[in-house]
C-alpha cells in the first residue's frame, strides 16, 4: 500500500514538472511546496522539495526529490528518489548531523521501514536546517544529496491545515 501511494505521488511529480496536471492548491514555503490535488475521487496532499546540492561519483541521473505524504487517520509517510534505481542490498541513509535513519530502497524509491520511523524523521526535519540523503545506485554509484529544510515546518503545518 505504501509504495502504491508513493507511485501515485511520483507520477504526479512528473506531471507537475511538465505543468500538465491541474491542481487544486499549490503553495510555496521557502524550499518546500505544499500540493493538494484531486485525482478522480481521491485527494492527494503532500510536500515536495528537490535537492539543493548533489555530490557523488555518478555520470548522470534524474532529479533528486523528497516527499512527505499526508495520510488521513495515520502517520504521514516520507519517500525519496535520488534519480536512479537503488542497490536493493544497500539502505538509503538520512542524516541530521550525527542522527541517522535508514530507508528501504525499492527500485527508484526509498521509504521508511515503518510509521514510527516516518514520525521520527518528520520530527527531525522540523528541528534542523538541512538533511543529507545518501544512496547507492544499482550500478554502484554513490549520491549524496543535501536538502534545505528552510520552510519545512511552515509547509508541514499548512499541509495539515488544508488536508483534513
Amino acid at each position: 500500500m505504501k509504495f502504491t501511494k508513493f507511485i501515485l505521488i511520483f507520477l504526479s511529480f512528473i506531471f507537475l514538472c511538465k505543468e500538465t496536471l491541474a491542481q487544486e492548491v499549490k503553495l510555496k514555503f521557502q524550499d518546500w511546496n505544499v500540493i493538494k490535488e484531486n485525482r478522480g475521487d481521491q485527494e492527494l496532499c503532500y510536500l515536495i522539495s528537490t535537492a539543493i546540492k548533489s555530490e557523488g561519483n555518478y555520470d548522470s541521473r534524474g532529479e533528486a526529490f523528497f516527499v512527505v505524504t499526508d495520510i488521513i487517520n495515520d502517520a504521514d509517510e516520507i519517500s525519496v528518489s535520488s534519480g536512479f534505481y537503488y542497490n536493493k542490498n544497500s539502505d538509503v541513509e538520512i542524516s541530521f548531523g550525527s542522527k541517522k535513519f535508514y530507508l528501504f530502497p525499492y527500485k527508484g524509491l526509498a521509504s521508511a521501514n515503518d510509521k514510527n520511523n516516518d514520525i521520527d524523521i518528520i520530527k527531525e526535519m522540523q528541528k534542523h536546517p538541512d538533511m543529507l540523503i545518501s544512496g547507492v545506485s544499482d550500478r554502484g554509484k554513490i549520491a549524496n544529496d543535501t536538502y534545505s529544510l528552510i520552510g519545512f515546518s511552515q509547509a508541514y503545518k499548512k499541509m495539515k491545515e488544508i488536508c483534513k
